[in-house]
């Protein structure tokens, strides 16, 4: 498989464009590495906190709002640094972002096994931790993975975002038992070298920033949407349509998914990091709580290809909206559950709420906004949206502290759930910036002038069922002209390439 490199003729990408005898579009390597990616960053993370929660708050003396103070932090200095990460992921791709971060997140994990005051805890949960995982977590890896996907995205990030739902099953138990074994300290030290090991070399290997940059284009092939088929007109619509910020800020609609998503995360956090304390206050062994968080991580497996399919297929608004009515239901039957058979069916039922969460966000920012410009949507948004997912975790322990009992903050969860799934609903679609009505993504966006470019060994992914591709000027009825190949980097209007085969 071949890339164009400026001024220095075809370079080979890294991984082979056939296994096996079949061809493998790119997009796909990308994929697996964005899941090892996502298992490392928002799986651990989210999922291993929970069950440091109780060592960490006997040992050090500290409350639960101590502790959730330093994912509040955590929270909101991952807007701060996502406000800068959008415009660098659009520009260079999530390689270097994804490489760094894994190396800086790997250290703060083995710091926070050093920490003894709370000052410590809050400087390495809060600042290392935190730039670690913004680099290597989910805007980076879902934004890229968007890029090299329009009709299969949805599959595509639903793929990526089941190594959260890995971790789920893996992490709490493995942590539990690190911790009987070695102490919680050593826990974090090990789940640090894990990172290492686990995300750098593939993140440097494979990571690229999108299809057109290697003479390739999204999903592997070009199909025209099928007459009356509605989702994939207005995803074609959107698909190539430029935003800056300024022209976002200005659209209804970014303030409506702002709302929605801040509401939808408000419960999430705090869920992941209280449940477990909440399960072992109503009584059940630290390993039964681990094994009952485990559920979130079982049917978020199982329903996020699920989720992935039903984006691809119907409107992203209304299978979230969806996705926030079960979290709300999930919620209410985990306060209300008497027995632990009953409690896994209800942790489960909210798990498949969850399998949709980052599936259905990353689908519906990309769907409203298209995927060259995502990332910088994607970061206007995301401080915004910090806001009320950081208040959810004090929020819930501070119902803790004051009246030892989570039920206020899940009646207001389940409250901001169902409200989310109203809101959802009611966002209307935003209309392009003036002059790129129709526009689609020129099939070579960045490629260099014409003296750097041979005619010949421009490779093409991937065949059958993940995608059968040829050059762009065999791609039925799209007219590229010579000028798309060797434009100097301009970009011809992409009309051409969405427009349908003749009959």
């Amino acid at each position: 498989m071949m890339a164009l490199g400026p001024g220095a003729g075809p370079l080979p990408l890294p991984l082979p464009a056939t296994i096996a005898g079949r061809p493998v579009y790119y997009g796909w390597y990308i994929v697996s590495v964005a899941f090892i990616a996502s298992m490392m960053s928002a799986g651990v993370q989210a999922y291993g906190l929970g069950v440091f929660v109780t060592p960490m708050t006997t040992e050090l003396g500290w409350s639960r709002t101590d502790i959730s103070l330093g994912q509040t932090i955590s929270t909101a200095f991952s807007g701060i640094v996502g406000l800068f990460m959008g415009g660098l992921l659009d520009r260079r791709g999530g390689r270097a972002l994804t490489v760094w971060g894994a190396l800086i997140a790997g250290v703060g994990f083995i710091l926070l096994g050093q920490v003894h005051t709370l000052w410590q805890y809050y400087l390495v949960k809060g600042g290392v931790l935190t730039l670690g995982m913004a680099g290597m977590g989910g805007m980076v890896a879902n934004v890229v993975v968007s890029n090299w996907f329009v009709r299969r995205r949805g599959r595509a990030i639903a793929i990526t975002a089941m190594g959260t739902s890995v971790a789920a099953i893996i992490v709490p138990s493995l942590a539990a038992q690190m911790i009987d074994l070695f102490g919680w300290r050593t826990a974090w030290a090990i789940l640090g070298v894990a990172v290492w090991v686990l995300v750098i070399p593939p993140a440097a290997l494979v990571m690229r920033r999108r299809p057109e940059d290697h003479g390739l284009i999204p999903d592997g092939t070009y199909v025209a949407p099928r007459a009356g088929d509605r989702l994939a007109a207005q995803r074609a619509a959107v698909d190539g349509v430029r935003w800056t910020r300024s022209e976002a800020i200005r659209t209804p609609a970014l303030w409506m998914l702002i709302l929605t998503f801040g509401l939808g995360s408000m419960g999430f956090g705090a869920m992941l990091l209280h449940l477990i304390p909440f399960l072992t206050d109503s009584g059940y062994t630290r390993v039964e709580a681990a094994g009952a968080f485990s559920m979130l991580g079982v049917s978020g497996l199982i329903s996020k290809p699920i989720w992935g399919v039903i984006a691809d297929r119907v409107p992203s608004r209304y299978a979230a909206a969806a996705e926030f009515v079960l979290l709300a239901i999930g919620i209410f039957f985990i306060s209300v559950a008497p027995t632990l058979p009953l409690m896994y069916a209800a942790i489960f039922t909210m798990g498949v709420g969850v399998g949709g969460v980052i599936t259905l966000q990353e689908t519906v920012w990309a769907d409203y906004f298209g995927r060259i410009t995502l990332g910088t949507v994607r970061a206007v948004g995301r401080p915004f949206t910090i806001v009320s997912s950081a208040g959810g975790p004090v929020l819930a322990g501070l119902a803790y502290d004051l009246r030892q009992s989570y039920e206020v903050a899940f009646l207001t969860f389940i409250a901001a759930y169902l409200l989310a799934a109203v809101m959802i609903v009611l966002t209307p679609t935003p209309r392009p910036p003036r002059g790129q009505q129709g526009v689609s993504p020129n099939l070579a966006l960045t490629l260099p002038p014409t003296s750097s470019i041979p005619t010949a060994g421009l490779a093409m992914p991937l065949a059958g069922d993940l995608g059968a591709s040829a050059p762009p000027s065999r791609v039925p009825g799209a007219r590229p002209s010579r000028r798309d190949y060797m434009g100097g980097g301009r970009a011809a209007p992409a009309r051409d390439y969405m427009r349908p085969p003749p009959r």
